[in-house]
């Protein structure tokens, strides 16, 4: 009976704190973004879903930076940045604080070694992060930005043992250089590979001295399955892993394009949606002739979606409906 009379005294003590407009304590700041089970909590403590395109800076500098405003302007809450290492410290630093005053969340990605299975090119994203002009970048912009270490490095033919002994040495050199940032990793096959995530991701989680590693995965013709989305989504969470989808085209032509792809778009963005898991469409624009149809904004100004483009912001699920802004800002 004593046990009981405590627990009504706490919670009378509450009622009476909420009736004077009092709050329970928020959880703790962190320094930056952070992974807790599969949730990515922003360094206010509050769970972040990312809801965005991907934007290639890498290929055209000032058409990319400008179309920032656009982007914003569908209530986006993140842009993942297609870079290479020939981009300068000064003008990364540039982007970030665009992508900051425009209340985005950056995901830095080096498109330099897309497809490849050598380790050591892999090691050369991380050593281009850990360089002292970037890595200065980084630490300062902890809260708002994340390191996405290399686009879809890992062919087809690359194991998934391969893949984690890989990413193993890159976390090093990351952490080893004092980058605390949240780490984002691509799953193999061109980015569109699970499996390796499903066996190494919580390997490659528990190997970060941090325990700040989320990954990715790209969803184009290998994902021609509906029913695997969901499923797989599902099963890399019941593993406590933090989950994104980093990359995702849709059904053009019945499947007569280069990507072979007849992905269901909409299952991805009703999946994630239920399943608070974040996306990134590819491109905002300016694909080659073959990718054309993977354009979210006309070519001509940057900015004027196109029908593609008008489904991911404008459709059930997309992101003017499901975007939250990182409450850092």
């Amino acid at each position: 009976m004593k046990s009981n009379k405590k627990w009504l005294l706490v919670v009378c003590a509450l009622l009476l704190a909420f009736s004077f407009g009092w709050t329970l304590p928020k959880a703790d700041a962190a320094s930056g973004f952070y992974v807790s089970g599969s949730a990515l909590k922003d360094a206010n403590g509050n769970t972040f879903v990312m809801r965005g395109v991907n934007n290639p800076h890498a290929w055209y500098d000032t058409q990319a930076y400008d179309a920032l405003t656009a982007i914003a302007a569908t209530g986006a809450n993140t842009v993942r940045i297609v870079w290479q290492t020939s981009g300068t410290a000064a003008r990364l630093q540039q982007i970030i604080d665009r992508c900051k005053a425009l209340k985005l969340v950056a995901v830095v990605e080096l498109h330099d070694v897309t497809g490849s299975n050598d380790a050591n090119r892999l090691n050369d994203m991380a050593k281009y992060f850990a360089s002292s002009a970037i890595k200065t970048i980084l630490v300062n912009n902890q809260k708002y930005v994340i390191v996405n270490i290399a686009n879809e490095w890992g062919g087809s033919d690359l194991t998934d043992a391969a893949w984690a002994s890989a990413y193993k040495t890159a976390i090093s050199t990351l952490r080893n250089a004092g980058i605390p940032n949240t780490i984002m990793i691509d799953g193999s096959g061109w980015g569109q590979n699970s499996s390796p995530i499903k066996a190494y991701g919580q390997t490659l989680l528990n190997y970060d001295p941090s325990h700040n590693v989320m990954f990715s995965i790209h969803m184009y013709g290998s994902w021609n399955d509906t029913s695997r989305i969901g499923n797989e989504m599902w099963n890399i969470q019941q593993l406590g892993l933090a989950l994104t989808v980093g990359e995702f085209g849709y059904n053009y032509n019945n499947g007569s394009n280069n990507l072979g792809c007849k992905v269901d778009y909409q299952e991805i963005m009703n999946q994630a949606t239920w399943k608070g898991v974040g996306y990134m469409a590819w491109s905002w624009t300016g694909n080659d002739s073959s990718n054309a149809w993977l354009d979210l904004a006309s070519s001509g100004d940057w900015k004027t979606l196109t029908t593609w483009g008008n489904n991911v912001v404008n459709g059930t699920n997309g992101i003017k409906a499901t975007s939250k802004k990182a409450t850092v800002y």
